[in-house]
C-alpha cells in the first residue's frame, strides 16, 4: 500500500507539472523560439499576477534552469508566474564572444515581443514585470535594465555582471531597482574586472550613480547553518536612492559559480552555498518595486 501512494503521489505530481507548466514557441525574426510558462497554483484568470523572466546561462537550457533554480515552488508559494525563455544557440547576446552587440541577434526583441503575447495570453500586472536569470542569463538581465526599462521594473542577476557594451549602450530611461548574487571566488564569471566585461564592485558602481543612490549602506550577515557549503553570505543594502530605487548585494565569501540554494553544483564551478535561497531571496527583492516608481503595498 505504501508503494501505491508513492507512484500515486509522483504521478499527480508530474501531471500538475503538466498543468501548471507549459512549453510553447512564437516566431521572431523568422526564428521559432521557445519559453516554458509556469502559472502559480491556484492561478485565477480574473485576478493579475507579477510575472518573473527566469534567463538560464550559456550553454543551458530553459528546463534546466527551471530545475537547477527551483524557482517554480517559490512562484507557487509567492503567486507570480514565472516563464524561462530559451536562447539561440544557448546563448543571449551580451555583446562577448564576438558577437555584435547592437546588429547580432535581436534577443531584447524577442522579450519585449515575448511580453506582449505573455499580456495577451495570461491575467499580468504589467507594473510588475521582473527579470532575473544566473551567469550569461544575469548578464542580460543588466541588458534589458538597460533597454526595456519602460516595461521591466526591476532586475536581479546571479553570478552574472555587466559588460562593457551593456555600459556604452546603456539607456536606461529610469532608476531600475538592481540586485546582484555573487560568490568571491567564482572562477567562470570573475568577482575582478575582465577585459570584456565588468567585475562585481564596478557593477555595483554604475547602478548606485545611476539610481542616484547615497553611499551609505546596510549591511547583515546571513546566518551560518550549512557549514559544509564553505562559504559566508553577507547582505548589503544601498536602500537611499532615487524615484524608491534600492541597490541590493548579497555577497558569497568563499562562493563559487552556482545558483545558492539550488539543485546542482558543477564540478570545477566552486562551492554553492546552501544558506541562501536565491530564487526566495531573489523574489523578495523584486516583489518590492512597480514600473511607476510605487512601492508595492504603499
Amino acid at each position: 500500500m505504501k508503494l501505491y501512494r508513492i507512484i500515486f503521489f509522483f504521478l499527480l505530481s508530474i501531471y500538475t507539472q503538466q498543468i501548471f507548466a507549459q512549453n510553447f514557441t512564437l516566431q521572431h525574426d523568422n526564428e521559432k523560439r521557445r519559453f516554458i510558462v509556469h502559472l502559480p497554483k491556484g492561478y485565477d484568470k480574473t485576478k493579475t499576477y507579477p510575472l518573473v523572466f527566469n534567463f538560464h546561462g550559456l550553454g543551458s537550457t530553459a528546463k534546466q534552469q527551471r530545475w537547477i533554480s527551483k524557482m517554480n515552488k517559490t512562484a507557487n508559494s509567492e503567486q507570480f508566474i514565472v516563464v524561462y525563455p530559451k536562447a539561440l544557440d544557448h546563448e543571449w547576446n551580451t555583446g562577448i564572444h564576438k558577437v555584435s552587440y547592437r546588429y547580432g541577434r535581436d534577443d531584447v526583441g524577442f522579450v519585449d515581443q515575448l511580453l506582449d503575447t505573455l499580456i495577451a495570453r495570461y491575467s499580468i500586472d504589467t507594473q510588475r514585470v521582473y527579470s532575473t536569470g544566473f551567469s550569461l542569463g544575469g548578464y542580460f538581465s543588466y541588458r534589458l535594465a538597460c533597454q526595456l526599462s519602460n516595461r521591466i521594473a526591476a532586475i536581479a542577476s546571479v553570478s552574472g555582471v555587466m559588460t562593457d557594451s551593456t555600459d556604452a549602450f546603456c539607456n536606461a530611461q529610469r532608476s531600475v531597482p538592481v540586485l546582484q548574487i555573487h560568490g568571491t571566488t567564482d572562477p567562470t564569471v570573475s568577482y575582478r574586472k575582465k577585459k570584456d566585461f565588468y567585475g562585481v564592485e564596478e557593477t555595483l558602481s554604475y547602478w548606485l550613480k545611476h539610481d542616484g543612490c547615497s553611499n551609505k549602506s546596510e549591511t547583515t550577515s546571513i546566518q551560518d547553518i550549512k557549514k559544509h557549503d564553505h562559504s559566508t553570505v553577507q547582505l548589503i543594502k544601498y536602500n537611499t536612492c532615487t524615484n524608491h530605487s534600492e541597490v541590493w548585494f548579497y555577497k558569497i565569501t568563499g562562493g563559487g559559480h552556482t545558483w545558492p540554494g539550488g539543485r546542482l553544483r558543477f564540478l570545477g564551478l566552486g562551492h554553492r552555498n546552501m544558506d541562501l535561497n536565491a530564487s526566495l531571496a531573489v523574489w523578495d527583492f523584486l516583489k518590492q518595486f512597480r514600473l511607476d516608481g510605487s512601492r508595492v503595498g504603499n
